[in-house]
Protein backbone atom coordinates (compact mmCIF):
# COMPACT_ATOMS: atom_id res chain seq x y z
CA UNK A 1 0.00 0.00 0.00
CA UNK A 2 1.44 3.74 -0.90
CA UNK A 3 1.85 4.97 2.67
CA UNK A 4 1.49 8.64 1.61
CA UNK A 5 -2.00 7.51 0.18
CA UNK A 6 -2.70 5.29 3.59
CA UNK A 7 -2.05 8.17 5.85
CA UNK A 8 -4.61 10.16 4.48
CA UNK A 9 -7.55 8.21 5.98
CA UNK A 10 -5.27 7.19 8.75
CA UNK A 11 -7.10 9.13 11.31
CA UNK A 12 -10.46 7.78 10.07
CA UNK A 13 -10.00 4.26 11.56
CA UNK A 14 -9.30 2.83 14.68
CA UNK A 15 -6.25 0.54 15.76
CA UNK A 16 -8.25 -2.59 15.35
CA UNK A 17 -9.14 -1.44 11.42
CA UNK A 18 -5.58 -0.25 10.59
CA UNK A 19 -4.21 -3.89 11.35
CA UNK A 20 -7.35 -5.57 9.74
CA UNK A 21 -6.52 -2.57 6.39
CA UNK A 22 -2.80 -3.95 6.79
CA UNK A 23 -3.27 -7.59 6.83
CA UNK A 24 -5.63 -7.46 3.71
CA UNK A 25 -2.79 -5.37 2.00
CA UNK A 26 -0.26 -7.68 2.64
CA UNK A 27 -2.29 -10.38 1.41
CA UNK A 28 -2.20 -8.55 -1.51
CA UNK A 29 -5.61 -7.43 -2.05
CA UNK A 30 -5.44 -3.97 -1.05
CA UNK A 31 -2.53 -1.58 -3.02
CA UNK A 32 -3.66 1.90 -1.95
CA UNK A 33 -6.79 3.74 -0.85
CA UNK A 34 -7.94 6.02 -3.36
CA UNK A 35 -11.04 8.10 -2.00
CA UNK A 36 -14.33 8.38 0.08
CA UNK A 37 -17.66 7.16 -1.80
CA UNK A 38 -19.95 7.01 1.09
CA UNK A 39 -19.61 7.62 4.61
CA UNK A 40 -22.76 6.28 7.10
CA UNK A 41 -23.45 5.83 10.84
CA UNK A 42 -23.05 1.97 10.17
CA UNK A 43 -20.10 2.49 7.51
CA UNK A 44 -17.84 4.49 5.89
CA UNK A 45 -17.17 2.99 1.83
CA UNK A 46 -13.65 3.87 0.25
CA UNK A 47 -12.61 3.42 -3.46
CA UNK A 48 -8.91 1.26 -3.74
CA UNK A 49 -7.14 0.05 -5.96
CA UNK A 50 -6.23 -3.66 -5.97
CA UNK A 51 -2.57 -4.85 -6.54
CA UNK A 52 -3.36 -4.59 -10.32
CA UNK A 53 -4.72 -1.31 -10.65
CA UNK A 54 -8.15 -2.44 -10.60
CA UNK A 55 -11.03 -0.64 -8.64
CA UNK A 56 -12.25 -2.22 -5.42
CA UNK A 57 -14.78 -1.09 -3.27
CA UNK A 58 -13.69 -1.42 1.08
CA UNK A 59 -16.36 -1.33 3.37
CA UNK A 60 -15.46 -0.48 6.74
CA UNK A 61 -18.14 -1.46 9.30
CA UNK A 62 -17.91 0.85 12.00
CA UNK A 63 -17.28 -0.01 15.96
CA UNK A 64 -18.21 2.37 18.36
CA UNK A 65 -21.04 4.20 16.52
CA UNK A 66 -22.68 1.22 15.22
CA UNK A 67 -26.52 0.18 15.68
CA UNK A 68 -25.54 -3.28 17.64
CA UNK A 69 -29.96 -3.69 18.78
CA UNK A 70 -30.44 -3.58 15.28
CA UNK A 71 -27.71 -5.69 14.06
CA UNK A 72 -28.72 -8.32 16.45
CA UNK A 73 -31.99 -8.71 15.54
CA UNK A 74 -31.10 -9.63 12.08
CA UNK A 75 -28.54 -12.22 13.30
CA UNK A 76 -30.63 -13.57 15.96
CA UNK A 77 -32.36 -15.90 14.10
CA UNK A 78 -30.19 -16.32 11.47
CA UNK A 79 -29.56 -20.46 11.63
CA UNK A 80 -25.87 -19.38 9.69
CA UNK A 81 -24.62 -17.76 12.88
CA UNK A 82 -25.37 -19.60 15.68
CA UNK A 83 -24.13 -19.11 19.31
CA UNK A 84 -22.86 -15.39 18.54
CA UNK A 85 -21.94 -13.48 21.70
CA UNK A 86 -23.61 -10.35 22.52
CA UNK A 87 -20.11 -8.09 21.78
CA UNK A 88 -19.35 -5.01 19.73
CA UNK A 89 -16.55 -6.35 17.88
CA UNK A 90 -18.21 -9.91 17.57
CA UNK A 91 -21.36 -8.86 15.93
CA UNK A 92 -19.65 -6.56 13.68
CA UNK A 93 -17.21 -9.16 12.79
CA UNK A 94 -20.14 -11.49 11.80
CA UNK A 95 -21.82 -8.37 10.15
CA UNK A 96 -19.39 -8.07 7.54
CA UNK A 97 -19.81 -12.03 7.50
CA UNK A 98 -23.21 -12.03 6.61
CA UNK A 99 -23.13 -9.43 3.95
CA UNK A 100 -20.45 -10.79 2.22
CA UNK A 101 -22.57 -14.79 2.31
CA UNK A 102 -25.71 -12.64 1.16
CA UNK A 103 -23.83 -10.38 -1.72
CA UNK A 104 -21.98 -14.46 -2.39
CA UNK A 105 -25.53 -15.87 -2.54
CA UNK A 106 -27.35 -13.36 -4.48
CA UNK A 107 -24.51 -12.85 -7.23
CA UNK A 108 -24.14 -16.78 -7.87
CA UNK A 109 -28.59 -16.50 -8.13
CA UNK A 110 -28.30 -13.88 -10.81
CA UNK A 111 -28.88 -11.04 -8.85
CA UNK A 112 -27.33 -7.31 -9.79
CA UNK A 113 -24.94 -6.94 -6.55
CA UNK A 114 -21.26 -6.02 -5.96
CA UNK A 115 -19.59 -9.22 -6.02
CA UNK A 116 -17.42 -9.95 -2.87
CA UNK A 117 -14.11 -10.59 -2.58
CA UNK A 118 -13.21 -10.99 0.80
CA UNK A 119 -14.21 -10.23 4.47
CA UNK A 120 -12.06 -9.77 7.50
CA UNK A 121 -13.06 -8.19 10.67
CA UNK A 122 -15.59 -5.59 10.06
CA UNK A 123 -14.06 -4.98 6.37
CA UNK A 124 -15.47 -6.50 3.31
CA UNK A 125 -13.67 -5.85 0.39
CA UNK A 126 -16.24 -5.95 -3.24
CA UNK A 127 -16.39 -5.01 -6.80
CA UNK A 128 -16.43 -1.46 -7.86
CA UNK A 129 -19.62 -0.56 -9.22
CA UNK A 130 -19.13 2.46 -11.11
CA UNK A 131 -17.38 4.02 -14.32
CA UNK A 132 -13.56 4.52 -14.16
CA UNK A 133 -12.93 5.86 -10.54
CA UNK A 134 -16.67 7.26 -10.35
CA UNK A 135 -19.16 5.42 -8.16
CA UNK A 136 -22.76 4.50 -9.30
CA UNK A 137 -25.35 6.97 -7.97
CA UNK A 138 -28.01 5.84 -5.98
CA UNK A 139 -31.06 5.65 -7.70
CA UNK A 140 -32.79 8.76 -4.88
CA UNK A 141 -29.86 10.72 -7.07
CA UNK A 142 -30.34 9.49 -10.25
CA UNK A 143 -34.11 7.71 -10.75
CA UNK A 144 -34.11 5.68 -13.36
CA UNK A 145 -35.03 7.02 -17.03
CA UNK A 146 -37.56 4.49 -17.32
CA UNK A 147 -39.36 3.78 -13.94
CA UNK A 148 -42.04 1.21 -15.82
CA UNK A 149 -39.43 -0.80 -16.79
CA UNK A 150 -37.74 -0.92 -13.49
CA UNK A 151 -40.73 -2.06 -11.81
CA UNK A 152 -40.72 -5.35 -13.74
CA UNK A 153 -37.28 -5.77 -13.19
CA UNK A 154 -37.16 -5.10 -9.28
CA UNK A 155 -40.01 -7.50 -8.53
CA UNK A 156 -38.48 -9.78 -10.55
CA UNK A 157 -34.83 -9.17 -8.38
CA UNK A 158 -37.56 -9.42 -4.98
CA UNK A 159 -38.53 -13.04 -6.24
CA UNK A 160 -36.02 -14.24 -7.40
CA UNK A 161 -33.75 -13.07 -4.33
CA UNK A 162 -36.72 -15.26 -1.92
CA UNK A 163 -37.65 -18.07 -4.06
CA UNK A 164 -34.10 -18.87 -5.90
CA UNK A 165 -31.36 -17.63 -3.16
CA UNK A 166 -33.92 -17.89 -0.45
CA UNK A 167 -32.93 -14.29 1.19
CA UNK A 168 -35.30 -10.98 1.66
CA UNK A 169 -33.12 -8.07 1.25
CA UNK A 170 -35.01 -6.29 4.84
CA UNK A 171 -34.14 -2.66 3.55
CA UNK A 172 -34.79 -2.20 0.24
CA UNK A 173 -35.31 1.17 -1.11
CA UNK A 174 -33.99 3.84 -3.37
CA UNK A 175 -31.28 4.06 -1.01
CA UNK A 176 -30.18 1.03 -1.42
CA UNK A 177 -30.70 0.73 -5.31
CA UNK A 178 -27.13 1.69 -7.43
CA UNK A 179 -28.32 2.79 -11.05
CA UNK A 180 -25.63 1.35 -13.49
CA UNK A 181 -26.09 2.09 -16.59
CA UNK A 182 -29.73 2.07 -16.16
CA UNK A 183 -29.39 -1.22 -14.26
CA UNK A 184 -30.23 -1.48 -10.78
CA UNK A 185 -27.94 -3.45 -8.59
CA UNK A 186 -28.87 -3.83 -4.92
CA UNK A 187 -26.32 -2.87 -1.75
CA UNK A 188 -26.08 -2.80 2.01
CA UNK A 189 -26.92 -6.37 1.97
CA UNK A 190 -26.26 -7.23 5.61
CA UNK A 191 -29.39 -6.68 7.20
CA UNK A 192 -30.80 -9.49 4.31
CA UNK A 193 -32.24 -12.16 6.08
CA UNK A 194 -32.88 -15.70 5.22
CA UNK A 195 -36.32 -17.08 4.11
CA UNK A 196 -36.33 -19.20 7.54
CA UNK A 197 -36.21 -15.97 9.69
CA UNK A 198 -38.31 -15.22 12.01
CA UNK A 199 -38.67 -11.79 10.25
CA UNK A 200 -38.69 -12.99 7.06
CA UNK A 201 -42.36 -12.88 5.77
CA UNK A 202 -42.75 -9.04 8.03
CA UNK A 203 -39.62 -7.85 5.57
CA UNK A 204 -41.01 -9.40 2.46
CA UNK A 205 -43.86 -7.35 2.61
CA UNK A 206 -42.06 -4.22 3.64
CA UNK A 207 -39.26 -4.46 0.85
CA UNK A 208 -42.66 -4.85 -1.99
CA UNK A 209 -44.30 -2.34 -0.31
CA UNK A 210 -40.98 0.26 -0.19
CA UNK A 211 -40.63 -0.06 -4.01
CA UNK A 212 -44.01 0.35 -5.17
CA UNK A 213 -44.50 3.51 -3.13
CA UNK A 214 -41.58 4.96 -4.98
CA UNK A 215 -42.15 3.66 -7.97
CA UNK A 216 -45.20 4.78 -8.07
CA UNK A 217 -44.47 8.40 -7.10
CA UNK A 218 -42.05 8.38 -10.19
CA UNK A 219 -45.53 7.87 -12.54
CA UNK A 220 -45.69 4.48 -12.70
CA UNK A 221 -48.76 2.81 -12.01
CA UNK A 222 -48.25 -0.31 -9.63
CA UNK A 223 -50.30 -3.67 -8.50
CA UNK A 224 -51.78 -4.16 -5.26
CA UNK A 225 -49.05 -4.63 -2.52
CA UNK A 226 -50.77 -7.71 -0.99
CA UNK A 227 -51.10 -9.40 -4.79
CA UNK A 228 -47.53 -8.96 -5.29
CA UNK A 229 -46.53 -10.35 -1.99
CA UNK A 230 -48.90 -13.59 -2.68
CA UNK A 231 -48.02 -14.21 -6.06
CA UNK A 232 -44.42 -14.57 -4.83
CA UNK A 233 -45.53 -16.75 -2.02
CA UNK A 234 -47.73 -18.59 -4.52
CA UNK A 235 -44.48 -19.28 -6.88
CA UNK A 236 -42.70 -21.16 -4.05
CA UNK A 237 -45.65 -23.15 -2.68
CA UNK A 238 -46.04 -24.32 -6.54
CA UNK A 239 -42.58 -25.61 -7.10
Amino acid sequence: MHKEKFKIYEDVFDEYTLKTIRKLSRGGYINYIVGSIASGKESNVFLAKDTEGKNIAIKIYKIETGNFNDMWKYIQGDIRFKNVKRRKRNIVKIWAKKEYKNLEISEKNGINVPKPIISANNVLIMQFIGENDTPSPKAKDIPPKNPKVWLTKLLNIINVLYNKAGLIHGDLSKYNILNYREEPYLIDMGQCVLKTHPLALKLLKNDIKNILIWLNKLGVETPDVEKVYKDILKQKSNE
